[in-house]
């Protein structure tokens, strides 16, 4: 009888214990409305001159949500957006207006309240009120949708499983607007980060493209195209595309127990392919001969190209010891001329000390 007492009591607790948790859960559901970042670096504003920063909120539920309210915690910040409902996973922007009449650095919170969680999204920003823009130096040959740039192409070579390595594009607005610029259609190995996140006219700034290499799924060269966009709601066009290129190295071969006396040995009769009749001619063509000077069969496992426009052809892409096989290449001007990139081509091989191979294309 005791046993069934402290039975029915243990589990009227635990009952209890459970209904109070699911309270809880019931009243204090996590955020509905993620930014894409909650730090924003505005760098410099002009003084008295209202500038506006536009943020783009997404419904991460399974259900509409609607923006209630926006505190913006001063005066001298105002906000406005749409009421109306945002479906699940569809995005909304809210306009964020600073009227700065006050000199010097400024930090400010944005606290946005919604019908799906209890907990309102924070969005924090930084930056500087100015007199005077401070003009950075350098040079902006490039042009990528109204924007200049000082590079239209981004390389990250010789790159190790693992590595996290960082490239920068410096930017300058030439127009009379504000603009927010952001890289868009980026893999997932590769993240941007904005400095300052606000670019006001003729104002420069620096673009970080970060690559994580743990995300790539396979070695030798992997292409993407990001696109540079003057804002997260900017359209997609060839006039704004920057190639990236990635080459990432196989595992070396150095350490293995195995590489000892009785190892392939690649050996070329040239280290580039001269394709100069494509400045007279439409089309061009060129070869060099590999040779196998070691003491283990040579294996050729990945032939790829930087750039559109070429044609390769190999012979053999396994060669005994002292066995030789051609590397032809053709191109036609009118496709070559389209290339931004240097027109290269990659080997990975088993040789230890010749485990990447790129051989230059002269035209």
């Amino acid at each position: 009888m005791n046993r069934i007492l402290i039975r029915t009591v243990v589990f009227a607790i635990t009952l209890l214990s459970i209904q109070m948790v699911d309270g809880i859960v019931s009243t204090c559901r996590a955020q509905s409305l993620l930014p894409l970042q909650n730090e924003m670096e505005c760098g410099q504003m002009l003084f008295k001159q209202p500038t506006n920063i536009t943020i783009e909120l997404r419904n991460a539920t399974a259900h509409p949500v609607c923006i209630t309210n926006v505190e913006t915690g001063c005066g001298c910040t105002t906000a406005s957006y749409d009421r109306t409902p945002i479906s699940p996973g569809a995005s909304t922007p809210i306009t964020i207006t600073f009227d700065a009449k006050q000199l010097g650095h400024f930090n400010r919170m944005v606290r946005v309240f919604d019908t799906g969680s209890d907990v309102p999204t924070e969005i924090q920003f930084h930056g500087q009120v100015v007199t005077k823009l401070i003009d950075y130096t350098g040079e902006y040959p490039h042009k990528l949708g109204i924007l200049y740039t000082d590079a239209d192409a981004l390389e990250f070579d010789n790159v190790n499983k693992g590595q996290r390595l960082t490239r920068e594009i410096h930017i300058m607005n030439p127009s009379g607007q504000n603009v927010t610029p952001v890289m868009l259609r980026l893999p997932s190995y590769l993240k941007a980060e904005m400095s300052p996140q606000i670019l006001a006219p003729k104002q420069k700034g620096t673009m970080k493209i970060v690559l994580n290499s743990k995300d790539l799924y396979d070695y030798g060269l992997i292409q993407s195209n990001i696109y540079l966009g003057k804002n997260g709601a900017d359209k997609i066009s060839s006039d704004k595309e920057v190639p990236v290129t990635i080459v990432l190295l196989p595992p070396s071969l150095k350490n293995d127990g195995q590489v000892q006396g009785n190892v392939p040995k690649l050996s070329m009769s040239a280290k580039e392919i001269n394709l100069s009749e494509l400045q007279n001619k439409s089309k061009a063509k060129d070869e060099l001969t590999i040779t196998n000077n070691g003491k283990a069969e040579l294996e050729i496992s990945k032939l790829q190209l930087f750039t559109p426009g070429l044609q390769v052809e190999l012979g053999q892409q396994r060669l005994a010891p002292g066995a030789s096989t051609k590397l032809k290449v053709s191109a036609r001007g009118k496709d070559l001329r389209k290339t931004r990139t240097r027109p290269r081509i990659l080997m990975i091989t088993n040789d230890p000390d010749n485990q990447k191979v790129v051989i230059e294309v002269r035209r």
